[in-house]
């Protein structure tokens, strides 16, 4: 009665069947690929990992990281200020500007702009 030996790789599936491992060559395609430009999020969603994962493995290949760059310019900000204050809300802002509402609301509060409550949450 002899036992088997797995390989690490093998037990760590077994032991969590919902863990992705990537293959070499998909370790190089998502390293290309964000040397392209794709996000570390959007990795992630395609690989079906974790996006700590992503970062890992870019690491390992010694791919550096991008600067994380502000998607307003100062004269948008400007420009963003005088909608939300004229009434519009974040999401009308977010879409004008075509980013996310949590980039207006950081850059919104980060030159000091009052963000209002949302409605409902009192």
């Amino acid at each position: 009665m002899g036992h088997r030996v797995r390989s690490p790789e093998e037990a760590g599936r077994l032991s969590n069947p919902v863990q992705r491992r990537l293959s070499s060559p998909e370790i190089d395609h998502l390293a290309q690929a964000y040397a392209d430009g794709i996000s570390t999020d959007a990795l992630a969603r395609l690989y079906d990992v974790h996006r700590t994962t992503v970062m890992a493995h870019l690491e390992l290949r010694g791919v550096p990281r991008r600067v994380n760059r502000r998607k307003l310019s100062d004269h948008d900000v400007s420009e963003a200020t005088l909608q939300y204050c004229s009434g519009d809300s974040l999401a009308v802002v977010a879409r004008a500007f075509n980013v996310d509402a949590a980039t207006v609301r950081r850059e919104l509060a980060r030159v000091g702009v009052t963000i209002r409550p949302r409605p409902g949450s009192a």
